[in-house]
């Protein structure tokens, strides 16, 4: 590969992934609000099919498969991008990169409008030539979520075989050689949760060894993913606090305000970890109502006030929020 150094291709500050991070979970004051203008951020569904079955994602929970209809992907877009959206998150809680029409979705994202479109995947199937295709259509980043210190961690808790951990490994270094070589303007990151004891010492050596293939890594605390986390013997901390570095108090949780979560079949979620699993934390249905409409329903502005309040009990919010 040559020489590798992300330094080589250094990206502003305020481009930077945590930045743009910290700017959603902190709840701007034109966000606490119930009734709101349209939140910078949207993750949108595309697909709920993923390689990996992990014991503490919510996915386990949903049970759910399939794409997201592209008429609805390609009215849903347009709507988010008028109502006022500038960052499209093309995944939610499916792996994005076992989409074959994945690079067609970002090119018409960026078609339409969108200043950033961002991808989070495990790694496992976003090879060179996909990930190639994906920067070509315009992606601006892609992040790899690396939670496993080892193959055998990797087998045992994503039920896959053992290949996919080095697999996963290899296409994050080997994305930051298509980058070079077609001089595409990409950014590249990687997460990990921050576990401690020997397990967080491999991770620590795994990151060391990935570092110099990314812009940024960052830390993440581990959290509730809606009862998941508890289903698989963890013991994750209350709500969704963001990033270990930049941690923020569970209530009110930005994810009610500064993001929409819209499911593969338009559902629109007030948590980026319900997916839609419990009722009460459906906000809207998307194919029944526009995104503007939907993004202050009933619903939405309720839950929003409980959240301003600081009084969750009896929402579907109450057991994230304990912990």
């Amino acid at each position: 590969m040559g020489t590798v150094s992300a330094a080589s291709e250094p990206r502003d500050t305020m481009n930077k992934i945590t930045s743009r991070i910290d700017a959603i979970t902190g709840i701007p004051l034109a966000y606490r609000h119930e009734y709101l203008p349209a939140p910078k951020s949207c993750k949108i569904e595309i697909t709920a099919n993923c390689n990996y079955k992990c014991r503490f994602c919510v996915r386990t929970l949903r049970e759910q498969d399939g794409e997201m209809d592209r008429a609805l992907y390609s009215r849903l877009i347009r709507e988010l991008r008028t109502a006022g959206v500038e960052e499209l998150g093309l995944f939610y809680i499916g792996e994005s990169f076992t989409l074959k029409w994945l690079p067609q979705a970002i090119k018409e994202a960026k078609d339409v409008g969108f200043p950033y479109v961002f991808l989070t995947t495990n790694g496992s199937a976003s090879t060179p030539s996909r990930v190639r295709d994906c920067m070509e259509a315009g992606l601006d980043s892609l992040k790899f979520s690396l939670n496993f210190p080892d193959a055998k961690q990797l087998a045992e808790v994503a039920q896959v075989g053992e290949q996919y951990w080095q697999r996963a490994v290899n296409n994050l270094k080997a994305a930051f050689t298509v980058r070079q070589d077609g001089k595409f303007t990409c950014g590249l990151y990687a997460s990990s949760i921050a576990f401690d004891g020997e397990q967080g010492q491999k991770m620590k050596a795994l990151v060391e060894e990935i570092r110099p293939f990314v812009d940024e890594h960052y830390w993440l605390p581990l959290y509730g993913m809606s009862g998941a986390s508890k289903a698989a013997g963890m013991k994750p901390g209350a709500g969704n606090p963001g990033r270990l570095d930049k941690m923020r108090d569970p209530l009110p949780c930005w994810a009610v305000f500064t993001e929409a979560h819209i499911t593969v079949d338009g559902l629109l979620a007030a948590c980026c970890f319900g997916s839609g699993i419990e009722g009460d934390l459906i906000m809207a249905d998307l194919n029944k109502v526009s995104f503007t409409t939907g993004w202050n329903s009933e619903a939405y502005r309720a839950l929003r006030k409980a959240h301003l309040n600081k009084n969750v009990t009896g929402t579907a919010c109450e057991s994230c929020v304990a912990g």
